[in-house]
């Protein structure tokens, strides 16, 4: 460049001076001097434009230089570092108002010291003690029962104390009330302590309870294949660290272990509430397999109450509900229709090695398995249709997953906090194994012309390989001394409406549960009791409003619920697989005791504000 430039101006200065060689007056020294000068500005500036291209050249290979290296490190970010995970959440806030009504029953807890007391008393006298102790109820006992009393003496002292119990408690059953507290009184019991466990109908009622909830999700894949999903959950009750309040009278809702642990209101603490890992594309086919702290809650159909934008867990809703750990391998087909078929399998207890009392010669419980087949037979959404059956067998079910045997100080009072329980640890009141549990369930949702319905059916079966030969301590859906295997068996309706010129939907839901049916639903989101283990029927309608602001994520939105429920319990022990379902209307019996206060009515007024992020 450098040399051009003075190319150009030898050119200039040579070039005229030949021309005006041709006779033309030669230039003078002035005009020659001035010609330099301007042909030298015009050199400097064609300098200063080389500078400002080459200061632009620098400055666009620098900013390639730095693209480039931008684009290095979010390749790197997303391959190495957190672009590689899909975070989102929710946080929910809930208000509910509840009224419940108590039936009157006996207390079975309370009453579980007199008896065992009469019984040890009775059964440690001979036959001529046992005849002259109860000489004076015998006039007041019916005939057929003084039969049966003397061909008992007959053979009394060759039985032994466990069988002189269980036919004691049997006789019990043939007789009234007042005739029993007669009895207990010749063992030497105070009627007062029998009469103590007897409570009457009360009303109770909570006008607001407000919780928080928090959930974080979280997606990565690890490989091409294998794809890791899990979530975070905080619940908790404004103004407490525990679910006391929750918890009394409900039964079984009182109990915070395994399957519920991060779906009760508890603490302020984050708990993992799924944790695993999906293997796709197996062999080049169709097939996955899956395991770690399973997606088991919220199944089809809740997504439509609970306003979610897709299916969130495998298992049809009036089955199971209940976060467990497991694995499971499945296979998707597309012929005649899209579907999925899945092989599961799950711990629902983990026994250990056992414990003291089995060393001493007691009966070790086995580990509780769950093994399953859940089949999408249709899941089809190009027409907006899903069907799903799913059968399971709970085997060697205990009398509580981890040994919460209750006695509780008083439970009829519904401000008792369940931290006030007395939780027996001596070898009587370990646990022990009741049978298995048989399980099959479907459900089929459709949407027709922009309204959702679904119709869902369970059916369940215990078999039951306990008795206790006292005569004092439940079995599998049976009463103390039974051993007898039930059906049971539900029904699930409901629709869903949109109102779209509301920005709303509008659900009503109706599910009727028989005297024996038994589900697995301990974490259901129903603040006192799962509506689809309920003995008896429950009706609720909900309304739902998206609020209308842009959403700045892929998972941004924000809606408000509110709901009605009203519960009408038939039977006793909803939700609960230990002791015989009692009618309502026999709570009177004092052999119907009850382990909680028996609520047969129950009307709750929800609101929640959701927002997922």
């Amino acid at each position: 460049m450098k040399h051009f430039l003075i190319g150009v101006l030898f050119f200039c200065l040579v070039i005229p001076q030949m021309a005006f060689g041709g006779g033309a007056a030669a230039p003078s020294t002035d005009e020659l001097l001035q010609r330099i000068e301007e042909l030298s500005k015009e050199l400097q500036r064609v300098k200063q434009q080389l500078k400002e291209v080459k200061a632009k050249q620098d400055e666009q290979e620098e900013v390639a230089d730095t693209v480039e290296e931008l684009a290095e490190k979010m390749e790197s970010v997303a391959v190495d570092g957190t672009g590689r995970f899909d975070l989102s959440g929710d946080y929910r806030f809930r208000l509910d108002s509840t009224r419940a009504h108590i039936k009157g029953f006996w207390d079975g807890k309370l009453l579980f010291s007199p008896i065992s007391s009469a019984l040890n008393t009775f059964s440690a006298m001979d036959a001529q003690t046992l005849g002259t102790t109860m000489q004076p109820a015998l006039a007041s006992l019916p005939q057929d029962l003084q039969v049966q009393l003397g061909q008992l003496m007959g053979v009394w002292d060759q039985l032994g104390e466990e069988a002189r119990k269980a036919a004691l408690f049997s006789m019990l059953g043939a007789l009234n009330d007042e005739a029993r507290i007669g009895l207990f009184q010749l063992a030497g019991i105070d009627p007062n302590d029998v009469n103590a466990a007897k409570f009457s109908s009360r009303d109770i009622r909570n006008d607001t309870l407000y919780t928080n909830r928090l959930r974080f999700n979280i997606q990565v894949k690890a490989t091409e294949n294998i794809k890791f999903k899990g979530r975070l959950a905080m619940y908790k009750v404004w103004g407490m660290e525990t679910s006391s309040v929750t918890a009394v009278p409900f039964g079984m809702n009182g109990f915070i272990w395994d399957p519920n642990i991060s779906r009760r209101p508890n603490d302020n603490t984050l708990r993992v509430e799924m944790a695993y890992v999906n293997f796709t594309n197996i062999f080049g086919l169709p097939m996955w397999i899956s395991v770690g702290r399973r997606p088991t809650v919220d199944g089809p159909p809740l997504q439509l109450k609970y306003n979610y934008d897709k299916r969130y867990a495998t298992p049809v809703a009036l089955g199971v509900d209940w976060t467990f750990d497991g694995a499971t391998i499945g296979y998707m087909y597309t012929d005649p229709w899209p579907g999925k078929i899945r092989v599961c399998y799950g711990r629902g207890y983990e026994s250990g090695f056992g414990d003291a009392y089995d060393l001493f010669g007691g009966n070790r419980l086995d580990d509780t398995d769950l093994y399953g087949i859940s089949w999408d037979v249709i899941n089809d959404p190009d027409r907006e249709m899903f069907a799903n059956i799913q059968l399971f067998r709970a085997a060697d079910v205990p009398n509580y997953m981890e040994f919460y045997s209750l006695l509780v100080v008083n439970p009829a009072d519904p401000n008792n906090a369940l931290n006030n329980m007395d939780f027996l640890t001596n070898g009587l009141f370990k646990g022990y194994q009741v049978g298995d549990i048989y399980h099959a369930s479907g459900v089929f949702m459709h949407k027709f012309r922009g309204i959702d319905y679904f119709i869902s059916a369970g059916l369940s079966r215990t078999d039951s390989n306990f008795v206790d030969p006292t005569g004092l301590f439940p079995g599998l859906l049976n009463a103390p001394g039974e051993n007898d295997n039930h059906w049971g068996w539900a029904a699930y309706v409901g629709v869903r409406i949109p109102v779209e010129q509301l920005n709303s939907k509008i659900g009503l839901e109706y599910n009727h549960g028989s005297r024996y049916w038994i589900n697995f639903t301990p974490a259901a989101d129903d603040l006192y009791l799962s509506k689809l283990a309920t003995r008896g029927d429950v009706a609720e309608v909900y309304w739902i409003w998206d609020i209308p602001d842009t959403p700045l994520s892929k998972y941004g939105k924000a809606f408000m619920r509110f709901g009605y429920q009203y519960y009408w319990i038939d039977y006793t022990g909803s939700g609960n697989w230990m002791g015989k379902p009692v009618d309502m209307d026999d709570l009177d019996n004092m052999l119907n005791a009850q382990q909680f206060a028996p609520v047969d009515r129950m009307d709750n007024f929800y609101m929640t504000f959701e927002v997922y992020f």
